[in-house]
């Protein structure tokens, strides 16, 4: 077969692949778009699971429907959309504000006129808690894996991927043109936001000739390249025969899983027809590399289905793909040799042996994928890079600076890994890692050169956790100065898990002054008169507060007492009443919120390893995780043996049988 027609093969699998993947998007697409549209009553599982239909839907539809139904959506709540599990369970925000209104006595608005009484109020209200808001730990629903997924490498899995594929560091996604992925929300490995093309397949196609042209034609990889080609022909050895072993070993390693012959066949066919041509040995063996680097087998991570057609019940992954989910979770890499070892023994799934491995792997150097993949994506951290003050504005401000408070966060998060210290720190701690040039800006003293050095921190210093570093402070302000809602909107959408709702479209940043008024005396009160607009007020109730409590971080982080002349206001009053002062008040509130946190944490983590959101059949993993997280002390390690441990990360279930496991 020519070169040609094989390059035409190949594309074939992946255009396959690629309609697959489209043929996903669409349906999901499609799924938006219906929950989007006033939905008619939903007919729940014969089973009633959650005991909908016969206790809460007939009080909904005789009481609550004319004003939230299938006609009338009131507040943009529509009872008739929900009907089966997935649809009440996804939205137990919502429940929550029903159980609120409803023990208020603000829903139904009127009662008496509707014939709702005392006993169904209590019906409706107890339902939302037994069977919503608590979960039931014995119950089928929480003992889904969640969705079957066909989750591609990122740009850096790619690439490290292939430096332990090959035995050297190469940018071959650079050298191919290959772009960091654009994340609106979450993280780069989510596969609902994966996306391939044929633009993307012709990089792949330049990044496997560009990464074999390093290992064939570089002088200084000659050692990279005998270990890949191990075998040679010898006396009583064909050429053929020794390309086997190499195209065994290399295959396995690639695919990440034992090899069908008939896979080694057809790259063999490659290496026989460009020796027959007079291709000499090396060049045969590169010509059979290049498919395998732009196969599905490797650009994507592929499980099979195991259970029968149309089954939807979940059933362990083998331990090759175990293997494959532990080594990208925590190495965002292929599985090392230690460890597909254990796949190839079948011994891996056994929890000591498995436990150990995490062990071993959160120890090793390549664990730092954990924050670079995860950690920097959760703190926003490449928001420091785009930090909008300016040097007109902060002179101190210099490139150097802005990289030392990157650094501090990336070495203060790493830290969490490396020394297995409690997640409780990035709160609050009594240490972080400064240079000599970040710890002048912070006022430390006892700091000389460039390198990052762990410091002990005194109540004096105002630092310790994010929301004492500057990278934190320096990407939520403005140009010329602090931006209290940027940064209160950071606390509840990173810290806390809250993200506040989207501004409304028409909203303005700042009403023109009404003449005859007085002008407001700061930016404070700048901002108090635009957040009592009715569009705004709900939300900046939320967020502001938090925001004003960091006033003694100037732009840059600089600590400070007084802002033109006036003593900082930094005090600040929750929507519950709860009042607070300055970031010493910020954190005490954050300890009484811990355990949001820490569900925050558990979540963010859990969706980083599983490559999709977190669903209603999650929380019972969510709870268990963050339970265990407390009793070992919040640290790090916990965490993550309990995520590798999960029915979510063991399991899956069949393609086929996925929509139906939804019921």
């Amino acid at each position: 077969m020519p070169w040609v027609r094989r390059y035409v093969v190949v594309r074939l699998l992946c255009s396959a692949l690629i309609g697959l993947l489209a043929a996903c998007a669409s349906e999901s697409e499609a799924a938006e778009q219906a929950a989007k549209m006033p939905a008619k009553p939903v007919a729940v599982s014969v089973d009633d699971p959650l005991a909908y239909r016969s206790t809460a839907l007939g009080l909904l539809q005789k009481h609550c429907f004319a004003c939230h139904g299938p006609d009338v959506q009131e507040m943009g709540l529509n009872f008739a959309k929900f009907g089966d599990v997935a649809s009440i369970l996804n939205a137990r925000e919502t429940w929550r504000k029903v159980r609120e209104a409803l023990e208020a006595g603000d829903m139904p608005p009127q009662p008496k006129d509707s014939g709702f009484t005392a006993d169904e109020r209590k019906q409706l209200l107890a339902w939302i808690h037994d069977r919503v808001e608590t979960i039931d730990r014995r119950s089928p629903i929480y003992q889904d894996p969640g969705p079957p997924l066909v989750r591609q490498l990122t740009r850096a899995e790619y690439n490290n991927t292939l430096r332990d594929l090959l035995g050297f560091q190469f940018d071959a996604a650079g050298a191919a043109g290959i772009r960091s992925e654009e994340i609106a929300e979450g993280y780069a490995n989510l596969a609902g936001a994966q996306v391939i093309d044929e633009v993307l397949l012709d990089k792949y196609f330049k990044g496997a000739e560009e990464v074999l042209k390093a290992l064939f034609e570089e002088a200084n990889r000659r050692v990279d390249r005998q270990k890949i080609v191990f075998a040679r022909p010898a006396e009583g050895v064909t050429a053929v025969d020794a390309a086997r072993k190499v195209l065994e070993r290399f295959v396995r390693r690639a695919y990440r899983r034992p090899v069908a012959a008939g896979e080694i066949e057809r790259l063999l066919s490659i290496v026989d027809r460009a020796l027959i041509a007079g291709d000499e040995y090396d060049a045969a063996i590169r010509k059979a590399l290049k498919p395998v680097l732009v196969s599905p087998h490797f650009l994507f991570r592929l499980e099979r289905d195991q259970g029968a057609a149309g089954s939807h019940e979940a059933y362990p992954v083998t331990d090759h793909e175990l293997a494959v989910r532990l080594s990208y979770f925590l190495w965002a890499s292929m599985p090392d040799e230690a460890l597909s070892a254990l796949a190839d023994a079948g011994t891996l799934n056994k929890p000591e042996v498995l436990d150990a491995e995490v062990k071993r792997m959160l120890a090793d150097p390549k664990a730092v994928a954990l924050t670079e993949h995860f950690g920097m994506q959760w703190l926003h951290i490449n928001d420091l890079r785009r930090a909008l003050p300016s040097r007109n504005s902060f002179p101190a401000f210099t490139q150097t600076l802005k990289q030392a408070m990157e650094q501090e966060m990336r070495v203060f998060f790493d830290t969490l890994r490396s020394e297995d210290r409690s997640i409780l720190d990035l709160l609050d701690s009594d240490y972080t890692y400064v240079n000599e040039e970040l710890a002048k800006h912070y006022v430390l003293a006892g700091v000389t050169g460039p390198k990052m050095q762990l410091v002990k921190l005194r109540p004096s210093d105002h630092r310790g956790g994010l929301l004492g570093m500057g990278g934190v402070l320096a990407m939520t302000s403005h140009t010329d100065r602090t931006k209290p809602t940027a940064r209160g909107k950071w606390v509840l959408e990173v810290v806390l898990g809250t993200p506040p709702s989207p501004p409304p479209a028409n909203v303005s940043n700042f009403k023109p002054a009404v003449k005859g008024k007085p002008e407001p005396k700061n930016f404070r009160d700048k901002l108090a008169a635009h957040a009592a607009d009715a569009t705004c007020a709900a939300c900046h109730k939320k967020i502001d507060p938090l925001g004003f409590a960091l006033e003694n971080y100037d732009a840059i982080g600089m600590w400070r007492d007084q802002v033109g002349g006036a003593p900082v206001d930094n005090a600040g009053q929750l929507t519950g009443g709860a009042e607070f002062r300055g970031v010493d008040g910020l954190k005490k509130i954050l300890r009484t919120r811990q355990s949001q946190f820490v569900r925050n944490f558990v979540v963010q983590l859990m969706v980083y390893a599983l490559g999709r959101n977190s669903e209603y059949h999650d929380e019972l993993a969510i709870a268990e995780l963050s339970e265990t997280l407390e009793r070992e002390k919040y640290r790090f390690s916990a965490l993550v043996r309990g995520i590798v441990g999960s029915r979510q990360f063991q399991y899956r279930q069949n393609s086929d049988g996925a929509a139906a496991a939804g019921k």
